[in-house]
């Protein structure tokens, strides 16, 4: 992979989580969390706070596939 084109900021990092990178720099962002995995624990730590308020908001029908609610 090439150099970044950019540094990776807390923004960009925010932006990963959020799933609101274009391709070409999510790649990016991934090389920079794989070199780092301080910052790549946070993001995970990030992410999965994400999910679970996703899940929480959502809630009893964010937690069953709809065959298994159906069931």
């Amino acid at each position: 992979m090439s150099e970044l084109r950019d540094p990776v900021t807390d923004a960009d990092l925010d932006a990963y989580v959020d799933d609101q990178l274009d391709v070409a720099r999510r790649i990016e962002v991934e090389a920079f969390l794989s070199a780092r995995p301080e910052a790549a624990a946070r993001v995970m730590s990030d992410l999965r706070t994400r999910d679970e308020l996703r899940v929480a908001l959502a809630g009893s029908k964010g937690m069953a596939r709809p065959a298994t609610a159906d069931a």
